[in-house]
């Protein structure tokens, strides 16, 4: 038997990292992961029932929220309690997503992960493509083609 604590904790913790997604609405990025079928079979099973429904509109809205995302873990632990068909169906759709990138931001980092994911850390900059002439940072540092100078 599946004890259904470890399952709620582990379908948020394959939850989490998608949670910007999640809460900017982008089915096609979300689409693209394993991770798209819990999260459909998670949001049908807390749209049939008003209090789970509201925890899930609320995590779309502030997926940052620590007591948002506590009740989102409640209602679906008390899921789970209710229909023990579920927890055997959302255990092997975890095991089969089990692949997909998982990751966490402690401090004033940044995570990319996956096909062209580009990421840039608190104070950080990033440049793409073709680019000419001087550059000046936000510490006033100078940087181009040839050299790095610290402005005096």
């Amino acid at each position: 038997m599946i004890e259904i604590s470890a399952l709620v904790a582990s379908a948020w913790g394959a939850l989490q990292p998608f949670l910007p997604v999640i809460a900017t609405k982008a089915a096609e990025e979300i689409g693209k992961t394993a991770i798209s079928k819990v999260w459909t079979a998670i949001e049908k099973k807390f749209e049939a029932k008003p209090t789970a429904k509201e925890a899930l509109q609320e995590l779309r809205k502030d997926p940052q929220d620590a007591d948002v995302q506590g009740a989102f873990r409640f209602q679906l632990k008390k899921i789970l309690e209710e229909d023990s068909s579920f927890v055997g169906e959302l255990a092997q759709l975890l095991e089969s997503a089990g692949s997909d990138y998982k990751a966490q931001v402690i401090g004033g980092g940044a995570i990319a992960q996956g096909q062209n994911a580009k990421a840039v850390g608190a104070g950080g900059i990033m440049i793409g493509g073709n680019v000419s002439g001087n550059i000046v940072m936000g510490d006033e540092d100078t940087v181009n083609g040839e050299k790095r100078a610290k402005k005096k």
